[in-house]
């Protein structure tokens, strides 16, 4: 992945044999990287050197990938003239950000799962009751009930509104993170730093670069897998390299670390600097230093991607989701009697031990 920023690849770089060829895809598409695999082998002009199959495969998944995210921006596009019609301008978050604001060469080599959107607490019984008459609604987890839009604080996100017209989930965020980092960005300052812009026919902020860095490393690192013991994931790590070259001098680094820091967070910042520079070849910034006595503390997170043993795989799942499940339950704690009479929290908690999806 390192050679689509530039980092030299050669033929002898490319798996030697049909199983290494399985396992690279096996391990990109896991990480729902094999689009920034596609990417680099392009990028160095060593895709004619795939095998035929491996080619086909990547072409096959960015060609899908392209045509779902044309759909997304459609579905964007009239999401943010709903919410305009009402008086709200959303900030766009994560893939929402990366696709409206081109931090990709097209919208084929970024996968996303749903749309994330930040908008004014205040305004969510509004955006809810626009959102029914056009044919949203919201969808719990099973075995939790919808929570009543007015004064909702439960949670960083509203949960997921859906339409049968359109192919994605929305979220709906009163705090572009979960809240146990929102002081860490909180949402009156993103909004009032980002920059405005009108596209396609509706208006809309996208965070600024410094703003959607940091939302990259509390969100990828911090929550998910420092909090969530979740492995690194390294579509999210490109996109901070990804990110962080195409902002360039836009960047506040020094605001970063002195966020970061000021909040007990200073080594998890630098750590997650040190894992890009390590994988990815990112270029330190001045302002933060990762020193040599920094390189042992990633060498975890590393044993952690490189982990193919099923059976420590599945102690460290089950490890992420018990206390997941409990930092859930004690988030909602006065419900936590009605939680655990519950079915479904049985259930969602079996399913993800092994690994099988919520919906």
């Amino acid at each position: 992945m390192a050679g689509a920023f530039g980092r030299p690849l050669t033929p002898p770089d490319l798996p030697a044999n049909q199983r290494e060829w399985e396992t690279m895809l096996r391990a990109s598409s896991g990480h729902l990287a094999a689009l920034q695999l596609r990417w680099a082998l392009r990028e160095q002009r060593l895709f004619s050197a795939c095998p035929a199959d491996v080619a086909e495969y990547l072409d096959a998944i960015y060609t899908l990938n392209l045509d779902r995210n044309l759909q997304c921006e459609d579905q964007l596009a009239d999401f943010i003239r709903l919410l305009n019609s009402i008086d709200v301008r959303p900030v766009l978050l994560k893939g929402a950000a990366a696709l409206v604001g081109g931090l990709y060469p097209t919208s084929g080599e970024r996968m996303i799962s749903d749309l994330d959107i930040l908008i004014p607490a205040h305004r969510l019984p509004d955006i809810i009751d626009k959102l029914a008459g056009a044919g949203y609604k919201p969808r719990a987890t099973e075995g939790r009930e919808i929570p009543s839009p007015v004064g909702f604080r439960g949670d960083h996100h509203y949960p997921p509104v859906v339409s049968a017209d359109w192919p994605s989930r929305v979220e709906l965020h009163i705090s572009p993170v979960h809240l146990e980092f929102a002081a860490l960005l909180p949402s009156e300052e993103v909004y009032r730093e980002a920059t405005a812009m009108k596209w396609r026919g509706g208006e809309c902020f996208l965070p600024s670069p410094t703003h959607f860095v940091a939302h990259n490393i509390i969100h990828a690192f911090l929550f998910n897998t420092k909090s969530g013991l979740e492995p690194v994931s390294l579509r999210q790590l490109f996109e901070f390299a990804l990110a962080s070259r195409v902002y360039a001098e836009r960047i506040d680094w020094k605001n970063i670390r002195n966020r970061f820091e000021s909040h007990g967070h200073g080594k998890a910042l630098r750590q997650y600097l040190a894992l890009a520079n390590t994988l990815l070849d990112f270029h330190v910034p001045e302002q933060i230093d990762i020193s040599a006595g920094q390189r042992p503390n990633i060498q975890p997170y590393l044993i952690h991607l490189d982990l193919d043993n099923r059976s420590a795989l599945w102690t460290i799942n089950f490890l992420r989701q018990v206390k997941s499940r409990l930092r859930s339950l004690w988030q909602r704690r006065g419900k936590i009697i009605q939680e655990l009479s519950t079915p479904g929290v049985y259930k969602r908690f079996v399913r993800s031990i092994l690994g099988s999806p919520e919906g």
